[in-house]
């Protein structure tokens, strides 16, 4: 199968083909017409800009996966802690005091869990027990609500940047077999896949021409 970058350029090749051959049908005779063949899977698997881009992909989704994750072990935390412990774990490099500070932050939730089970046990509550029971429960309730709603939005996130990504990949591609062709001085190239017979081989000139970008 063809990473999720993969589908539209095979359409994009396709359709840069037929023109190279419209184009060129005019002015070539047929014997004159040059047929490149690419294996699109081969590019998509082994091209180290597409590999590079879909690194970044799966970088991005780890940290949003991450971020939600965090927030559903520490539901008993308010918003700003929550934060707070987001942007320590966020460091590369925490400090001891940023250390000490996410265990602090860490037993306060194991501290406020155990109270709210302990409440939601106890029989005959006074009126102060009701009051911290209601406290607790409402601050869990918000806590999942703000993690339902950024679910939603880090889908969205996540979305956008593939589209991004893909639309890089796409034009990288693209770029990449015009070079190709120019210099093979080909009519057009093809997906391998789609034909049965015959085309001179330029997946791996086009891989070449992908290598990864500087950071």
């Amino acid at each position: 199968m063809l990473s999720r970058f993969g589908r539209a350029i095979c359409l994009l090749v396709g359709a840069m083909a037929i023109i190279g051959l419209t184009s060129s049908a005019s002015q070539a005779a047929p014997n004159d017409v040059k047929i490149g063949v690419v294996d699109l899977q081969k590019v998509y698997s082994d091209a180290p800009r597409v590999k590079q881009y879909q690194e970044q992909l799966d970088a991005f989704n780890r940290s949003l996966a991450s971020k939600l994750d965090i927030r559903s072990q520490n539901m008993m935390l308010n918003e700003e802690e929550i934060k707070e412990l987001l942007d320590l774990k966020a460091k590369e490099k925490p400090t001891d005091a940023d250390k000490a500070r996410m265990t602090q932050l860490t037993e306060l939730e194991r501290v406020k869990d155990e109270e709210l089970k302990k409440l939601q046990e106890t029989k005959d509550l006074n009126d102060q027990q009701q009051a911290r029971l209601k406290e607790l429960q409402s601050l869990q309730q918000k806590s999942k609500d703000i993690g339902t709603a950024l679910a939603r939005d880090y889908d969205a996130q996540y979305q956008a940047k593939m589209v991004e990504l893909q639309s890089k990949s796409d034009t990288d591609i693209l770029a990449a077999v015009n070079e190709v062709a120019k210099a093979k001085e080909l009519t057009m190239i093809l997906d391998k896949a789609a034909v049965l017979l015959g085309g001179i081989e330029v997946t791996d000139d086009i891989i070449s021409k992908l290598d990864r970008k500087a950071q």
